[in-house]
C-alpha cells in the first residue's frame, strides 16, 4: 500500500539532501578544477611537478563532472571518493610547496566538504585525519613544511574550532528541519483530516455541556438545508429541531454517557430539516475532561437517512408477503404471539383461523399463474373487508391463509365473521370476461378452550382444516382435541402396523375344520395372529378394524393370500392335501385388480389342485355392491379358487340375494350355534340355514363349535362341516401334523 506523503516526511529529507550535495559537489569539482588548471600554468613555470598536480587534479575534476551528470545516483560514493583524491592532492601541495604559506588552507576547505557531504561523525573522522596527517608530516626528519610548530598548533586549533562550529550548525539545521518537519506533517494531517470529513459527509461538532455553547461544521448546515451560520450557536436550538419520539431517548442516552465517565456516545435519531422533512442522524461523540468536570464533548453527525429508508424496505419485504402486501408467516408469528398474550390479559377469546382455497388450482392450471395472482390479490380484499381492524389476515404461501380474530366475548361473534369469511369469498371473481368461482375451507382453534402455544394453535387450526376440506369444502370446521387424539392415536398405530408388516411380526395360525358325519378333517381357516413386542400375541379383533378403509388393508390382505398359498403348498408336498380357507375384506375383495392378482399368485403354484383355496367373504362386505363382488367372484373361481359367506345370518338382505351370489359355502355365525341348546330361536335360525343350504345346493359349515354335545346336535340337524374350540383351537402350521394324528385316533379327546 502506497504511503500518504505525511507520514514519508524522512523520504522527503532524503531527497532533499541528495538534491543539496549535488548541487554542492558540481559546484566544488567545478570550481576547483578550473582554478587548479589556471594555477597549473602559473605554477609550471616554478615547479613542473607542482603544475603536472594541477592539471592532474583539474582532469579528475572533469571526470567527475561527467560522470555525476551521467549518474546523478552515484553522489554518496563519488564525494567520498573526491574527499579521499582531495586529500591526497593537498597533502602533495603540504608537502611540496613549501613556498605557499597558504597551502594549510586548503584542510579547512576539506573539513567543510566532509562535514556537510558526509555528516557529522565522517566529520569528526576526517578532522582526526587532517589533524595527525599535518602533526606526523611537520614531525617527520629531512622534512621541512616551511612552518613552525605554533602555525602547526594553532592550525589544528582552527581546525578543531571549525569542527565545532560545523557541529553546532548541523545540530541547529536538523532541530529547525524538524521542527519544519513536525509542522509540515501536522498541516498536512489537519488537511487530510478536514478533506476526509467533508469527502465523507459527516458534519463536525462541539459542545461545552456547561455554557451550551454549540460550534459545527458547514456540513451540518448543509445536511438540514440551513444557510452557513443561520442555525445558531447554542446546544437549545439542536435540541428543539430533534423529533418528539426520540428526543427523551436522545437526553436519556446522553446524560448515561456524560455520567459513565468514558467511552464514546453513539445515538441515532430523527432531526427536522429547515423544509419541515426529517432526517436520520447519526450523533458520535467524546467527552474531553478535565479533572472530574466535563469540559466539552466533540464529534461528528452521519447523514443515515438512506440507510434507515432501506432498512425500512427489507423489513417490509421480511414481513409482508410481495404480492399481497399482508404480513407472511414471520410477522404472522409475532402477531399471534401478541394476540395470545392480549387474550390472557384481558380474559377474552382468541381463534386462528387457517384457510385453504378450494379451486385454485384449476383457475392456475387453466389461466395461468397471472390469474392465479389476481385470485389470490382479489380473495385478500374480500378477507380484510369482512374483519375487523384489529383482526389480522396473512398469507402463508400459495393459496393458504391465516386470520385472527381478537377480543371476541363468544362463540357466536367468531361463527358470524367466519361465515362472512365464506360468504365474501365464495363470490364469484370475473378473470379476462370469465366467471370463476373459488371457496375456502377453515380451521378454527380457539383460545382459552384449546389452552396450548402460539405454534400449536396453528398447527391445530391447520388440522382442522383439513377436516373441513375432507368434509366438503366451503365450510369451517372448529378443531376438537379429543378427536384429535384419537386421530393421534390411530395414525400411530396404523404407523405401527405398516412397520410390523415390514418386519415381519405377522403369522397365520390355522383352524381345523372336520366332516361332522365321518369326522375326517377337510381343511382348515387361516387366522391372522400379530407378535407385537411390546403388547405380545394379539388376536385380529385388536387391530383389524384399525386400519379399515386404508391401503394397508389391502397390503396385509395381499400378504394373508401369499403366505396362505406358500402353506398350502407345503402341505400338499408333505402328503397333507387340505382345503385352506382365508379371509378377505370388503376394500380388498371390491378392488378392481382384485381377480387380476388372484391370477398371478396363482400361476406361481400350478401344482396346488383345483378348490384347495377358499376365500370367506363377511355377508355385509358382499351385499355393498352385489354385481361386482358377483362378477370378482365368477372370475376368481374360474381359477379354482371356492368362495365362502361368512357370519351368515348377521345381514338384513340375505335371502334376497343368496341366489344372486355364487358362492359355494354358507358359514353360520357361531352367535347362533353358541347358544343353540338353550335358546329356541338360535336353534330355529341354525335350522333354517342348514334346510336354506340344501334348497340352494349349498355346503354349510358350522362355526363356534365348542363341545363334543353341540357336535352331535348339529349332526342331527343335518349340518355338514364345523370348526370350534371343541373341535381345535387355532394353532400353528408346524402343530397341524401333530394334531391330525391325535384326532383321527381320539377325536374329542
Amino acid at each position: 500500500m502506497k504511503k500518504f506523503e505525511t507520514f514519508n516526511s524522512d523520504a522527503s529529507d532524503m531527497e532533499r539532501n541528495h538534491r543539496y550535495k549535488l548541487k554542492f559537489l558540481n559546484s566544488v569539482l567545478f570550481l576547483n578544477g578550473t582554478a587548479a588548471f589556471l594555477m597549473g600554468f602559473i605554477r609550471w613555470q616554478a615547479s613542473a611537478t607542482m603544475g603536472m598536480i594541477d592539471f592532474g587534479f583539474a582532469g579528475l575534476c572533469l571526470a567527475f563532472l561527467v560522470y555525476l551528470y551521467r549518474y546523478p545516483g552515484k553522489v554518496e560514493q563519488v564525494s567520498s571518493t573526491v574527499l579521499v583524491l582531495s586529500f591526497v592532492l593537498f597533502m602533495a601541495v603540504y608537502l611540496l610547496a613549501p613556498y605557499n604559506t597558504m597551502r594549510l588552507s586548503l584542510f579547512f576547505l576539506l573539513l567543510s566538504g566532509a562535514f556537510f557531504l558526509k555528516g557529522r561523525n565522517a566529520g569528526r573522522i576526517w578532522l582526526s585525519i587532517i589533524l595527525l596527517s599535518i602533526v606526523a608530516v611537520h614531525v617527520l626528519p629531512y622534512v621541512d613544511t616551511g612552518y613552525s610548530r605554533f602555525d602547526i598548533f594553532s592550525t589544528c586549533l582552527y581546525l578543531i574550532a571549525l569542527s565545532f562550529v560545523l557541529e553546532n550548525y548541523q545540530t541547529f539545521k536538523e532541530s529547525k528541519t524538524t521542527s519544519e518537519g513536525e509542522q509540515e506533517v501536522q498541516r498536512l494531517t489537519e488537511q487530510r483530516w478536514r478533506h476526509a470529513l467533508e469527502g465523507s459527509g459527516d458534519a463536525v461538532w462541539d459542545w461545552t455541556p456547561e455554557t451550551g455553547e454549540f460550534h459545527y461544521s458547514r456540513r451540518f448546515a448543509e445536511i438540514l438545508g440551513y444557510d452557513d451560520g443561520e442555525f445558531g450557536e447554542h446546544a437549545e436550538q439542536f435540541f428543539r429541531i430533534i423529533h418528539p419520539d426520540d428526543e427523551l431517548r436522545v437526553s436519556d442516552e446522553l446524560q448515561d454517557y456524560l455520567k459513565r465517565n468514558g467511552g464514546h456516545y453513539v445515538s441515532e435519531m430523527r432531526v427536522a430539516c429547515k423544509d419541515g422533512s426529517w432526517k436520520w442522524l447519526l450523533c458520535r461523540g467524546t467527552a474531553i475532561r478535565h479533572a472530574a468536570a466535563h469540559l466539552r464533548m466533540v464529534g461528528t453527525f452521519t447523514d443515515i437517512t438512506l440507510i434507515k429508508q432501506h432498512e425500512k424496505q427489507l423489513e417490509h419485504i421480511a414481513h409482508f408477503d410481495a404480492l399481497t402486501g399482508i404480513p407472511n408467516r414471520l410477522l404472522l408469528a409475532d402477531r399471534l404471539q401478541q394476540a395470545l398474550a392480549h387474550s390472557k390479559r384481558e380474559g377474552s377469546i382468541l381463534a386462528v383461523c387457517y384457510l385453504d382455497l378450494d379451486g385454485f388450482k384449476f383457475v392456475n392450471d387453466t389461466m395461468g399463474h397471472e390469474a392465479g395472482d389476481k385470485v389470490l390479490i382479489e380473495v385478500t380484499k374480500r378477507i380484510k373487508g369482512s374483519i375487523r381492524e384489529d383482526d389480522t389476515v396473512a398469507r402463508l404461501g400459495g393459496d393458504e391463509f391465516a386470520v385472527l380474530l381478537l377480543g371476541l366475548h363468544a362463540a357466536e361473534e367468531c361463527s358470524a365473521s367466519l361465515n362472512r369469511l365464506l360468504e365474501a369469498i365464495s363470490q364469484p371473481i370475473e378473470i379476462r370476461n370469465k366467471l370463476f368461482e373459488v371457496s375456502a375451507s377453515i380451521g378454527v382453534a380457539t383460545y382459552p378452550g384449546d389452552d396450548h402455544d402460539a405454534d400449536t394453535l396453528l398447527r391445530h387450526a391447520d388440522q382442522a382444516m383439513y377436516t373441513a376440506k375432507q368434509s366438503g369444502k366451503n365450510r369451517y370446521y372448529l378443531y376438537d382435541a379429543e378427536n384429535d387424539q384419537r386421530a393421534r392415536t390411530h395414525h400411530e398405530l396404523l404407523r405401527r402396523l405398516k412397520l410390523a408388516l415390514e418386519r415381519n411380526e405377522f403369522e397365520l395360525y390355522y383352524q381345523p375344520k372336520v366332516d361332522m358325519r365321518s369326522l375326517h378333517p377337510v381343511g382348515a381357516e387361516a387366522l391372522i395372529r400379530w407378535h407385537d413386542p411390546e403388547r405380545g400375541m394379539l388376536a385380529p379383533s385388536e387391530f383389524l378394524h384399525e386400519i379399515e378403509g386404508t391401503t394397508l388393508e389391502v397390503e396385509l390382505g395381499d400378504w394373508v393370500v401369499a403366505t396362505a398359498l406358500t402353506q398350502l403348498e407345503r402341505w400338499h408336498f408333505a402328503g397333507l392335501p387340505m382345503e385352506l380357507s382365508i379371509n378377505i375384506s370388503a376394500r380388498h375383495l371390491q378392488a378392481k385388480d382384485f381377480a387380476w392378482k388372484m391370477k398371478r399368485k396363482m400361476l406361481r403354484y400350478p401344482d396346488l389342485p383345483r378348490g384347495c383355496l377358499q376365500i370367506e367373504v363377511l355377508e355385509t362386505a358382499a351385499l355393498e355392491d352385489i354385481p361386482r363382488v358377483s362378477d370378482t367372484i365368477e372370475r376368481c373361481r374360474k381359477l379354482g379358487i371356492s368362495f365362502a359367506l361368512d357370519d351368515f345370518g348377521t345381514g338384513y338382505s340375505s335371502l334376497s340375494y343368496l341366489g344372486r351370489l355364487p358362492v359355494d359355502t354358507l358359514k353360520i355365525d357361531q352367535s347362533f350355534i353358541r347358544d343353540m341348546m338353550h335358546d329356541k330361536g338360535d336353534r330355529a335360525i341354525v335350522q333354517g340355514v342348514i334346510a336354506l343350504a340344501k334348497a340352494f345346493d349349498r355346503r354349510i359349515v358350522a362355526e363356534g363349535v365348542e363341545s363334543e354335545e353341540l357336535f352331535r346336535e348339529l349332526v342331527e340337524m343335518g349340518c355338514e362341516y364345523g370348526q370350534g374350540y371343541g373341535i381345535a383351537r387355532p394353532m400353528r402350521a408346524s402343530a397341524l401334523p401333530a394334531w391330525l394324528e391325535k384326532w383321527n385316533s381320539e377325536p374329542f379327546s
